[in-house]
């Protein structure tokens, strides 16, 4: 049971947390070309992300990942690369309003944020900040020098969560550690695949 909650969690987190050189297609932190793959580590299951395209909303170009686990669509969320950053516009069918900033551009050590967004009905609040922009990190994929960006003492309806995440230049996230109810769980990259 406590393997499917982390499990769970970690395609939520994947989905509403977890990702400049292409233009609409995201940047190098967070290459978001169509056909880019990422496979994670959690626990003992594999979490699959896949850049499945581009939809239009209102005036926005947003590029719709989808989460698989086990080969099925767990969740869908919807990104918007904008002057300043890369935003979370959607996740499934749920709009937030307004986006949250998930990676600025440019991204510097000591930057920070806030967000006090609604996603669907239910209310996330907090800050982000760059707290390393040399983090070594070492997952399956091998080690990298990333930046590092920390989410504490978020409140994600009413729940308090915290988030770190690594992105590495042409790799996008290659770790994700969140804490929910005093549960931590790890998504650690296994293997990137871009697009051909």
């Amino acid at each position: 049971m406590l393997r499917f909650r982390s499990l769970a969690g970690a395609v939520l987190v994947l989905a509403a947390s977890a990702a400049i050189a292409q233009g609409p297609a995201g940047n190098d932190l967070y290459p978001l070309k169509k056909g880019n793959k990422w496979v994670y580590k959690v626990d003992a299951q594999e979490v699959t992300v896949e850049v499945v395209g581009i939809e239009k909303v209102d005036k926005d170009d947003l590029i719709k990942l989808d989460t698989k686990v086990g080969g099925q669509t767990k969740a869908s969320e919807y990104l918007v690369v904008k002057a300043d950053g890369v935003y979370r516009a959607k996740v499934n069918n749920d709009k937030i309003d307004p986006p949250v900033k998930i990676v600025p551009i440019p991204a510097k050590k000591g930057d920070s944020w806030k967000i006090e967004s609604k996603v669907g009905t239910q209310t996330v609040k907090g800050e982000f900040k760059i707290t390393d922009d040399k983090a070594k990190v070492t997952v399956p994929a091998g080690t990298f020098d990333a930046i590092l960006i920390e989410g504490n003492d978020l409140d994600i309806a009413g729940t308090k969560t915290s988030v770190k995440k690594w992105f590495v230049p042409g790799k996008g996230i290659v770790k994700l550690t969140y804490t929910i109810q005093q549960t931590e769980s790890t998504l650690e990259l296994k293997e990137f695949t871009p697009a051909k």
